[in-house]
């Protein structure tokens, strides 16, 4: 696994399951965030009901794992504004 957070964020973006690389991720690298903000910025996703937003650690792998795809998709992270 990756020791480089750019490149371990591309493995959350590769196609097929992307469960490992984001539990690497999380176990490799501080990745947090306000319990509110990570609930606003998964919500306009509209993949998730209010009451699968409530498990914060889950909300924080879905987090990672948007941020490889746009990273492998796009080059960049971007999180719209909630």
């Amino acid at each position: 696994m990756p020791d480089d957070l750019a490149d371990a964020l591309l493995d959350c973006g590769a196609p097929g399951d992307a469960s490992e690389a984001v539990g690497h991720v999380l176990a490799t690298f501080e990745v947090s965030g306000e319990i509110a903000d990570c609930r606003a910025m998964l919500r306009p996703y509209g993949a998730w009901e209010d009451a699968e937003l409530s498990d914060h650690q889950t909300n924080l792998e879905r987090l990672v794992w948007l941020a490889g795809c746009d990273l492998r998709e796009h080059g960049e992270i971007y999180f719209t504004g909630y």
